[in-house]
């Protein structure tokens, strides 16, 4: 069995070969039917693969003993028979996929088929039940050679990054953590001394004077003047405080004269409509306000404190913080043994020892790579680039994660952009499908991700609200291009835009036509870092400017870098960011800066372990307080921090612990449109039969035909859809959207996936778990500890135990009377090659009956007890808890 042109020789003789599978005739080849078996029982045909068969006699004296009984061979022994299959794996347009090559002997020519092996003391049949556990042995063999090779490849790059990372440590200088306690965590002495700080000064503020300012006042500033004076300082000036509105700026004319309007310069300007330059300025109102703020002293009173804000939340229990640390390391829930393991535990450290365990657990990359593959835009297409699709670099963050490896590392391995863009490398991030200025897009994201600028509008104009430029996006873009870069034409808003718009226009496009703009770092007063010739000492090659960007990016000068990353890390796991919003920090104050800076600290001093943060956040008491906590919609200073937010699962966690809590394997076949690889990888992408629900991408196909569907995939992509995820991110996503909405009740209560999942399908693990399971009890505690990972209440034991005690003696059927379910009948494959014949719509819409059908229910179980035990289940999946993080 071979996918392609092959040659089979034994003993030098050349008996059996195979041609070229495909005649490339477009996409109305033939639909290849899928033969029947040698033997019954005998493995099928996979497609694209072919057979073929050969007879082939070994004289008397030479034959060994069949491979199916232990006679011992003829006197004259065994002799060494010497078989050669040449197989030619790709060529003339056919990707390097093998399939499964094999091949097979039916001792004397009757009976099962084996598969031949050097050794064959231990004969392999070549039965479905034989070989999947081999494939799957192979599979794991092979990534771990991929593991073991790609480590030690890198390796031979430690010694450099030990270097970096022996100066970056240098730079840290170690934060002072408030208060005295030390036995606290010093995340809750921050948290706590900014509680203190605020219940102290509102104890000293006249309430009716803070509440005026805080209501009337600060909302017009907030509003319209600190997105150009509040952290950036426009014209010299800022607003976002009393210190600075009493400064001059670049006008050096003070802003504010406490007790003088007509002195102030920012009311002056207000009046004149000058300020803020919007087309409606400020209502008539609202400039009253401020002229009234002003000559009542200016005064700026702490706002008055909400007791709920500041009031810390009790810790949670133990079954809480277990489901919590799991969803928020490995993107599932615990197994029922570890669940009642960790709750019966009474070690006084069992919190710190499971966030210490989960974090160095391999399904830790299978939850965070979601993170990075949004926040980086990675978008791959099955079928032909589009705007804004990747390669699916998806597989370079994997294994990074995977690694260990340290971020500033991974981020600038990333922006080298090396390997192949269309099989997992970094190069994948390099593609831009259908943009007129791909590195411009790459620039837009990086300056996103990493450094907290938003450069957005700087792709077609300078920014109105932000002091970036298109001059500074082209300047990144060029680094990234290692080359000058002009602007595309279809990138600038053109001349006419302003022509008779009587006014002066908001948008400024102060980069001329056709420059060449040079390669230059534009953001040291952003990030505090110059380039320069010391910037060196971080880079292996001074002249790429792309390594130089990489390496201002990351260098532990850049005061930016770690702050905004560690953000990204406190925003998951609390559920609102010390900085708001976390990817666009201009005219942005940090909530807790001391905080801040320390999480940074850590991240350096600790070589750039994101790991590390992400134990420190999930120690703290800080994380483990019961989530009843606003400030997601809090200003700066009146985020406290004293609870998490509340936190709905992500799509792929729901999809994820839909699957493990049932105990059932992703079986949606290969996610691609050209099953037999007949088309090239640039135009046609495969990603493989996914085992995680990050392994999925969008589904569309230009077409929208029937033929060119994944019914089997396509339940999991509606589940993670209803939930917030994209398979098409065209931007960088930093925070999904989160609103609730009637799809997503609906889809868990009555969609295809869920359907399926709560079923005790013909010897699925649910139901050999209601076959095992001794007693009534016993099965609802393991139900809720698999789906909720936590024992049932007193009222909810008495509302379910009822149902599953009535008939769970007689659950059983008698064996004799147990009918096995008869398996359907395998179906052709429908491909690119052949979706265009009317039969393939046929074959892909009686996929969909299938899927829709789900899966045979366990024949072992009597139909109305088994009903039941379902509909215990299904009251557990959409069970509010299971879509929420504790």
């Amino acid at each position: 069995r071979v996918r392609s042109l092959s040659r089979l020789w034994i003993d030098g003789e050349l008996v059996a070969d195979t041609k070229t599978v495909r005649s490339r005739g477009g996409n109305l080849e033939p639909i290849v039917p899928i033969p029947d078996p040698l033997v019954p029982g005998a493995r099928l045909l996979p497609f694209p693969q072919q057979e073929a068969f050969t007879l082939f006699e070994i004289p008397a004296s030479e034959q060994n003993a069949a491979p199916e009984n232990d006679a011992a061979p003829d006197q004259d022994g065994p002799r060494t028979v010497r078989v050669v299959l040449e197989v030619m794996v790709g060529g003339n347009g056919d990707r390097t996929e093998t399939g499964e090559v094999c091949v097979a002997i039916q001792p004397n020519s009757e009976g099962p088929l084996f598969v031949l092996q050097p050794d064959a003391s231990s004969p392999l049949m070549l039965s479905d039940a034989s070989v999947e556990p081999v494939l799957e042995k192979l599979e794991s063999d092979l990534v771990a050679f991929e593991d073991e090779t790609r480590r030690r490849a890198a390796a031979s790059q430690d010694a450099f990054w030990q270097q970096r990372h022996e100066l970056a440590r240098k730079t840290v200088t170690p934060e002072k953590t408030p208060g005295t306690d030390s036995d606290s965590h010093p995340i809750d002495r921050f948290v706590a001394a900014k509680i203190s700080q605020a219940i102290s000064q509102a104890a000293n503020t006249d309430e009716a004077t803070a509440a005026h300012f805080n209501n009337e006042v600060l909302p017009i500033l907030r509003d319209q003047c600190f997105r150009c004076h509040g952290e950036k300082e426009q014209g010299g000036l800022r607003l976002n405080s009393r210190e600075h509105a009493l400064a001059m700026g670049e006008s050096e004319m003070p802003a504010v004269v406490p007790g003088d309007p007509d002195a102030s310069e920012m009311i002056v300007r207000i009046r004149d409509h000058d300020m803020p330059p919007t087309d409606e300025g400020l209502s008539d109102q609202q400039v009253a306000t401020l002229e009234q703020w002003v000559a009542d002293g200016a005064v700026w009173p702490s706002p008055p404190i909400d007791p709920t804000a500041v009031a810390q939340s009790l810790l949670v229990n133990d079954a809480s913080f277990l489901r919590r640390a799991y969803l928020d390391t490995v993107g599932v829930g615990p197994g029922a043994d570890e669940a009642r393991e960790f709750l019966a535990s009474k070690d006084l450290d069992k919190r710190s020892k499971l966030v210490e365990r989960l974090l160095q657990d391999e399904r830790y990359a299978d939850h965070w790579v979601s993170f990075w593959m949004d926040l980086l835009a990675e978008n791959p297409t099955l079928l032909n680039q589009s705007l804004n699709s990747t390669g699916p670099f998806r597989w370079f963050l994997y294994e990074s994660l995977r690694d260990g490896k340290p971020l500033d590392r991974m981020v600038t391995e990333l922006l080298l952009m090396r390997g192949s863009p269309h099989e997992g490398g970094s190069a994948g991030f390099a593609m831009a499908g259908e943009n007129d200025s791909p590195m411009a897009a790459k620039g837009h994201i990086v300056a996103s991700a990493f450094l907290g600028i938003e450069l957005q509008c700087a792709r077609c104009h300078d920014s109105p609200y932000h002091s970036t430029t298109q001059e500074d996006l082209y300047s990144l873009a060029a680094m990234l291009n290692r080359k000058s870069l002009a602007p595309p034409k279809t990138s600038r808003v053109p001349d006419a835009f302003f022509e008779g718009i009587g006014r002066e226009s908001l948008i400024r496009v102060t980069l001329k036509p056709d420059v060449q703009v040079p390669p230059k770092w534009p953001f040291a007063s952003f990030t505090g870092v110059e380039d320069g010739p010391h910037i060196d000492a971080l880079m292996r090659d001074p002249k790429d400017s792309r390594e130089r960007l990489a390496a201002l990016v990351t260098s532990p000068e850049n005061e930016r870098f770690a702050q905004v990353v560690v953000n990204h890390l406190w925003n998951r796991l609390l559920g609102a960011g010390l900085v708001q919003p976390v990817n666009d920090w201009e005219g942005k104050t940090s909530s807790h800066p001391e905080l801040l800076q320390w999480l940074a600290d850590q991240l350096v001093s600790h070589d750039y372990d994101l790991r590390h943060v992400l134990q420190q956040i999930m120690i703290s008491q800080t994380y483990q307080r019961q989530a009843i906590g606003r400030n997601q919609q809090a200003a700066a200073e009146q985020r406290f921090f004293n609870a998490p937010d509340p936190r709905r699962l992500a799509g792929e966690q729901i999809v994820d612990s839909l699957f493990a809590a049932s105990g059932r394997r992703m079986d949606t076949g290969e996610l691609t449109f050209v099953h037999d690889g007949a088309e090239p990888i640039t135009t046609r992408q495969s990603l493989g039969d996914p085992r995680r629900a990050w392994m999925f991408a969008g589904l569309n196909n230009e077409r929208d035909r029937p033929s060119l569907s994944l019914p089997r995939a396509q339940p999991i992509v509606d589940v993670l859809e209803a939930f917030g995820w994209t398979g098409t991110r065209q931007q960088p996503i930093a925070e999904r959207e989160t609103d609730p909405n009637l799809l997503q009740p609906g889809i868990l209560a009555n969609g295809t996936l869920s359907m399926s999942l709560t079923r005790a399908s013909d010897q699925s693990p649910l139901a050999e778990l209601a076959l095992k399971t001794p007693s009534p009890e016993a099965l609802l505690d393991t139900l809720f500890l698999r789906f909720l990972a936590r024992y049932p209440s007193e009222q909810e034991r008495a509302d379910l135990l009822p149902a599953l005690v009535g008939g769970f003696e007689s659950r059983t059927v008698p064996a004799d009377r147990v009918q096995r379910p008869l398996a359907l009948p395998p179906l052709p494959q429908s491909t690119w090659s052949n979706h265009l014949v009317p039969e393939a719509n046929e074959i892909q819409e009686e996929w969909q009956r299938r899927v829709q059908l789900g899966p045979a229910v366990d024949p072992r179980l009597q139909p109305e007890w088994r009903e039941v035990y379902e509909d215990v289940v299904w009251s557990l999946v959409n069970h509010r808890e299971f879509v929420w993080v504790p």
